[in-house]
């Protein structure tokens, strides 16, 4: 379980893994719905562990169960602020790029 957010790295919908092809090919069912984030934080196995850094994705019900409203506010605020910056400049650089060439 994710006890600490260090940072929000992505975000999905539901796991594809855990769909089979038809239900990947089709639009999704709600009860396939999962919001997850992918989470560099702390992982424990329950709160007396003394837990490790990792990578993973977690979903929301997780991360705001184990680590409060606010750390995960604050943590999506950072990511949604760091996407829309990285989006923009990339954009910017492929348009750039198209501009070169033609």
């Amino acid at each position: 379980f994710c006890f600490k957010i260090e940072a929000v790295l992505g975000m999905r919908f539901c796991e594809p893994e855990q769909l089979i092809a038809k239900k990947r090919r089709n639009r999704l069912a709600a009860a396939d719905k999962a919001v997850c984030y992918l989470t560099r934080g702390t992982f424990k196995e329950d709160s007396n562990d003394a837990g490790f850094i990792d990578t993973r994705w977690v979903e929301l019900e997780e991360l705001y169960e184990n680590c409060g409203k606010t750390p995960l506010k604050n943590a999506l605020k950072k990511y949604r602020k760091a996407e829309e910056e990285d989006v923009d400049a990339a954009i910017a650089d492929f348009e750039e790029g198209v501009e070169h060439e033609g």
